[in-house]
């Protein structure tokens, strides 16, 4: 039994460990991917604090963030995605994202990108200049912009962007129902 235990102990640590450490597309709940390549990048459309989705795209050559909304855009009726050219700014403005009749909280949509699906950033580009490279994320999150002041720059998002994966306490249930499962074969 004592080996039992420690084995579940094991699972649970590993875990624990693999989110600290970032993740893996593999562990990431995917609706599908979208393109054709040999480059990978995950998509995340955070709609709501209960509601977010991750779309795999697959390229060559360069491609931009916007290129691979395009694509999920395309390979899919059920996402739809609506933009328009900018001017000023010289790229494609996001005016709005859904997905199976999820739509945004808020006023608007903001972009993020993250190294490991795990932390996010506020993207200092738009989609249409960010160039995209394997192993890429990026991220849409909905919300609003508040001024929290005192000057004229000071505002702040509300959204955050975050990535739909197993709850590790179920991923950990499993592992410890598979460990009985095992023990009772022998």
């Amino acid at each position: 039994m004592k080996r039992y235990l420690f084995a579940g102990v094991c699972v649970m640590v590993s875990l624990s460990s693999a989110a600290l450490a970032g993740f893996s597309f593999e562990q990431v709940n995917v609706e599908y991917w979208a393109g054709q390549g040999s480059n990978r990048a995950m998509i995340v459309v955070d709609f709501d604090d209960s509601t977010s989705f991750a779309f795999g795209y697959l390229w060559d050559g360069a491609k931009t963030s916007y290129d691979a909304l395009l694509a999920i855009d395309a390979y899919s009726d059920d996402f739809t995605m609506s933009s328009y050219w900018v001017d000023s700014v010289g790229g494609w403005f996001i005016a709005d994202l859904s997905y199976l009749g999820a739509s945004k909280r808020g006023g608007s949509w903001s972009f993020f990108t993250s190294d490991d699906g795990v932390n996010w950033s506020p993207s200092w580009v738009g989609a249409s200049d960010r160039v995209l490279s394997d192993g890429a994320w990026d991220g849409w999150a909905s919300g609003d912009w508040v001024w929290v002041g005192p000057s004229d720059w000071d505002w702040a998002f509300t959204g955050s962007a975050r990535t739909p994966i197993p709850e590790p306490a179920s991923l950990g249930m499993l592992g410890l129902v598979s460990l009985f499962v095992f023990r009772k074969q022998q």
